[in-house]
């Protein structure tokens, strides 16, 4: 089974022309030409359209070139930015540690405080125990007590009010500063830990703000090794178009000149054949001529042989008659002559046979026109096997494997736009009719292929043949139907070996959904 994934969907947008030559007579000769000159500069229109696109696009390259800088620019703007924000990470990050490390000393102080002032406020709890004893009697404890909100609030309120005793003082003033102290720490406490945790929001912010960038790295790298591809992809197909298309300008030139060589070769036998007709003619004409002259000069001398003989019968006629008349004149004078003169007289007077007419001369034979000169033989230019009668034959034995139409679209493509023929690995393979050679080698999902361009009655045809495990023709090569092109194999993407088979009405187009340029090859076998 075999089909185009990657080059054939790179070509599947494309029209490629490919010409060639059929078999044409000398009659047709020129109209033949006429197409192909045609075709040619179709191809030309479609090279300059293809250049035209390939400005286009280069044109599209440049901007996405542009933009390409553009986005590296900021690529390296943000790994910038990210340097800047590891190192922000960096110093929040030992910015919380130090704060860790003040809030465990202030935790230490504060439980120190704690631990003081619980003993602090056990002593002047005796104090005022003992206060109240020894004469307090002058305090409004109970205001005191149930005006203040706790120990620390009643020490504070008994220190403004100078109840305290002067030697109590220093107590309840040391006391009053490890409050404070306390409190101090406590807020300073609070403040670290506030501090912290705006530093750990600062860090999940520059965090996710880091992760942000990352990904917006990532997605402007995924988009710039995307726009790479599509350059590449670009530059590959109007390479790949622009050489296509010059090897068919070429195969055209070639077809053009190889049918010139053939015209003039056909005009040159024209003419010795025509030379060959006249001579035999004018050697007709002259054998004529000189059978007429060799008649009219037999009929002369007939004449003239019977106008010698005519005066030959009458001299005869004339000297029996002279001869009588002197017999007679003989026979009256000797009437007495015996029965033997008289015998011999009378045999005498009897006229003489005129003398026998010469033989006439036999007729000089009529020549033999001379032989008409014999077409001199010319050398087979090609030992490849004699063309078909058909337009296309089958390219090789086998068995058909698959069909022409709708696929399952397990390898990639709903439509089948070809034949395969299975067969063992080395089958001949042959070229299904007479044209130029316009690809030959490694194809991507082909494999080994070639592609072959004709022109058969007017009309472009394009046959490929896919898979193969050899191929032994060149781009640029005219062969024949029938011609060995290569042999069977199980190269490219396929799955056991075969041959697949394709013709294009017109020029290469794929279309991996439908027929798209192709039919059915088994129609023309």
């Amino acid at each position: 089974m075999s089909a185009l994934i990657n080059w054939k969907r790179t070509v599947s947008t494309l029209t490629l022309s490919a010409l060639l030559l059929g078999t044409h007579s000398v009659a047709d000769a020129s109209t033949t030409i006429k197409e192909k000159q045609e075709q040619q500069k179709k191809v030309k229109e479609q090279r300059n359209s293809v250049k035209q696109n390939q400005s286009n696009t280069s044109s599209k390259i440049e901007q996405n070139t542009k933009e390409i800088s553009k986005v590296q620019e900021e690529v390296n703007k943000m790994d910038a930015q990210l340097q800047d924000i590891i190192y922000d990470v960096a110093a929040k990050r030992q910015e919380i540690k130090r704060t860790e490390m003040k809030i465990e000393d202030l935790e230490a102080d504060i439980k120190g405080y704690e631990k003081k002032m619980i003993a602090q406020e056990k002593m002047m709890k005796e104090r005022m125990a003992t206060m109240q004893t020894n004469g307090g009697g002058s305090i409004n404890w109970a205001e005191f007590i149930f005006g203040s909100k706790n120990f620390s609030d009643l020490i504070t309120r008994m220190i403004t009010a100078g109840t305290i005793q002067r030697s109590d003082q220093e107590l309840f003033n040391d006391y009053e500063a490890t409050r404070l102290s306390l409190q101090e720490a406590q807020a300073a406490l609070k403040a670290e830990r506030a501090s912290l945790l705006e530093q750990q929001k600062a860090l999940e912010v520059r965090q996710a703000e880091l992760e942000k960038k990352m990904k917006q790295r990532e997605a402007r790298i995924k988009e710039l090794e995307e726009k790479n591809i599509e350059f590449e992809t670009q530059i590959f197909d109007l390479q790949e178009i622009e050489a296509t298309l010059i090897a068919q300008e070429e195969a055209i030139a070639a077809e053009i000149e190889a049918q010139r060589r053939e015209e003039e070769e056909a005009r040159r036998r024209a003419e010795e054949a025509a030379r060959q007709e006249a001579a035999r003619k004018a050697e007709e004409a002259r054998q004529a001529e000189a059978a007429k002259a060799a008649a009219a000069q037999q009929a002369e001398e007939a004449r003239a042989e019977a106008a010698r003989q005519e005066e030959a019968a009458k001299a005869a006629a004339a000297q029996a008659a002279a001869q009588k008349k002197q017999n007679s004149n003989t026979n009256s004078q000797s009437s007495s002559s015996s029965n033997q003169t008289t015998q011999n007289n009378v045999t005498a007077s009897k006229p003489a046979a005129p003398p026998a007419p010469k033989p006439k001369p036999a007729p000089k034979p009529t020549p033999k026109p001379a032989p008409a000169p014999k077409p001199v033989p010319t050398t087979p230019t090609a030992s490849a096997p004699a063309p078909s009668s058909a337009k296309f034959i089958q390219p090789t034995t086998g068995r058909f494997s698959q069909g022409f139409g709708p696929a399952s679209g397990q390898f990639g493509y709903s439509f089948h736009n070809g034949v395969d023929i299975a067969g063992p690995v080395g089958t001949p393979i042959r070229a299904s009719a007479t044209g130029t050679v316009i690809r030959a080698g490694w194809g991507g999902a082909y494999g080994n292929h070639v592609m072959i361009a004709h022109v058969i009655g007017g009309q472009v045809w394009t046959t490929v043949y896919a898979h193969m495990n050899s191929v032994s023709v060149s781009a640029g090569q005219r062969v024949t139907q029938g011609s060995n092109i290569g042999t069977l194999g199980n190269t490219g993407n396929s799955s056991g070996p075969h041959l697949h088979f394709e013709i294009h009405q017109g020029s290469y187009s794929y279309s991996s959904s439908s027929a798209g340029s192709t039919v059915n090859p088994r129609q023309f076998f």
